[in-house]
């Protein structure tokens, strides 16, 4: 019994126990609770939406550090990924996978998922230059430069890097960059742009104004008119320097006055044209500074000292008219000089150049009593050369009126050699004419008479061969009564004969009235 209840006991107290789930069901709860969330997660946790004109900046939070010996380095670029990876020996997957930092690539429009249990997601903007600007980036990360160098050419170096970036969208992960902008570098029409390249090798002769190409220092090369967007202010200096023609005026507290030959102070007024020489414009920049140097150190010292030079060698009286002569030796002498130091002066031009006061006064009076002595000489030259212009005149008119006579002697005396000439001509050619005629009548003569001898040689042949067969039938006949008598019987027997015959007309009654009579004795009866 005892034993019985026991097992009762024990059966009663498992029954008494709160009943647990089974444990598949539990398994299927985990995954279809895993099946739900994940996606949640994923979706609402680790989804990251990058919208337009913003980059999206990853930074690691889990593996190592960049080693020390590479210096400030808090971003994974490229080269120092390569570095790490040949230092420890791992691939560049592994340095870049198991090494935290910021990541270096940048991630652009679009949808992404970091979880951010190891990433720290960063969204920044884009970097947008305008128009008429240029920038350039400023490395954030990496070693100090070292002395004497302005630009990071090493990948391991921190600050401005060498090149520009020109206007228009550029995605700089601004973790590792800060961008500076700059306006663009314009070189107007006539001037030209002066390089100085601020990082680079040392010139190879440090004592040279001018080195070589590419060295650290004024480059011999300058930039022509145009814009530029590639010149880094933290690489090259631009110094635009205007080539155009510049004026110099010394006028009033500009002016110069320097002591003459006799001890008198000249004052001079001038103004002097100048501009740079192109081809020597890197030395002039360098030698001597910008346009206001120019004229500081060069133009005006020479004009100076060039004017006292030539101011003493004259008078203060000659001074007065030497104007003209005395800007032609100052201009000679100052295009010399600013010539050697790579300075063209185009003009000098003296406004004006005058003694003290007291010595103008004297040295008036003295040109105006000059001027009333000239003026009283002039009137007496002006007096005589009205008389001779009056005698010049009569004798002009004198001339004129012998010159119309002989002009009219020399019009009769052509117009009547004309007219002879004229009047022999015309008789010459009815000479010729009548000449011609005569000729021709003579011809014409010629030709009726040898005419009328061929006419009469016709006629006389005519006649001769009509009359050879009449003295032939004379001949024949014995004489020309004989022939003669033949011939008329001829012509008048047939009519004759037409008459005989013929029974009508008067002459036929004649013989009508013989009809019946006897025919004489011997006659015969004609017939019909």
């Amino acid at each position: 019994m005892a034993t019985r209840s026991t097992e009762f006991q024990i059966i009663g107290d498992d029954d008494d126990r709160p009943r647990r789930g089974h444990p598949l069901l539990r398994v299927l709860a985990i995954l279809l609770l895993l099946v739900v969330a994940y996606p949640m997660y994923v979706w609402f946790v680790d989804r990251v939406e990058v919208r337009a004109n913003e980059l999206l900046v990853l930074i690691k939070k889990t593996g190592r550090t960049i080693p020390a010996e590479f210096g400030d380095q808090v971003v994974l670029s490229s080269e120092v990924v390569k570095a790490v990876a040949a230092k420890t020996g791992r691939t560049e997957a592994q340095v870049r996978e198991g090494t935290k930092g910021i990541q270096y690539e940048v991630l652009r429009e679009g949808r992404y998922f970091k979880s951010p249990i190891f990433y720290q997601r960063e969204k920044i903007p884009t970097t947008l230059i305008p128009e008429g600007k240029f920038g350039v980036l400023i490395r954030r990360y990496g070693r100090a430069l070292r002395a004497g160098k302005t630009v990071a050419t090493d990948p391991f170096e921190r600050g401005p890097v060498a090149g520009t970036l020109p206007p228009g969208r550029h995605d700089v992960n601004r973790f590792a960059y800060d961008v500076q902008l700059f306006d663009k570098i314009v070189v107007p029409e006539g001037a030209v742009g002066v390089q100085t390249v601020l990082s680079g090798p040392e010139p190879k002769d440090p004592n040279e104004y001018i080195v070589k190409r590419g060295e650290r220092g004024v480059q011999p090369d300058v930039l022509s008119p145009g814009t530029y967007f590639d010149k880094n202010p933290f690489e090259v200096h631009v110094d635009v320097v205007d080539l155009r023609s510049q004026k110099y005026d010394m006028l009033r507290e500009d002016a110069i006055e320097f002591p003459s030959a006799d001890g008198f102070t000249i004052h001079l007024e001038a103004t002097v044209e100048w501009s740079i020489y192109a081809d020597r414009v890197p030395y002039v920049t360098v030698e001597i500074g910008d346009l206001s140097d120019v004229v500081a150190k060069v133009i005006r010292p020479y004009a100076m000292s060039l004017a006292r030079i030539q101011g003493s060698k004259m008078t203060a009286r000659e001074s007065i008219g030497a104007r003209e002569a005395f800007q032609r030796r100052l201009f000679d002498d100052l295009r010399r000089k600013c010539g050697e130091q790579g300075v063209q002066i185009k003009a000098a031009t003296v406004r004006d150049l005058k003694p003290p006061e007291e010595i103008r006064s004297i040295i008036r009076e003295r040109e105006l009593a000059d001027q009333i002595i000239t003026k009283y000489e002039n009137e007496i030259a002006e007096a005589h050369a009205r008389a001779q212009l009056v005698e010049q005149e009569e004798l002009a008119l004198q001339q004129q009126a012998v010159g119309d006579a002989n002009k009219d002697v020399v019009s009769l005396t052509v117009n009547a050699e004309q007219a002879a000439a004229v009047a022999v001509t015309q008789a010459n050619q009815r000479l010729e004419v009548a000449r011609l005629g005569l000729e021709a009548a003579r011809k014409q003569a010629e030709a009726i008479l040898a005419r009328g001898q061929a006419d009469a040689k016709v006629v006389r042949f005519d006649y001769e061969a009509k009359a050879e067969p009449l003295r032939a039938a004379v001949a024949a006949f014995g004489d020309g009564y004989a022939y003669a008598r033949n011939t008329f019987l001829q012509k008048v027997a047939p009519a004759i004969r037409r008459v005989l015959t013929n029974t009508e007309g008067p002459f036929a009654d004649i013989f009508r009235e013989f009809q019946g009579a006897a025919p004489p004795s011997g006659a015969s009866t004609p017939k019909r």
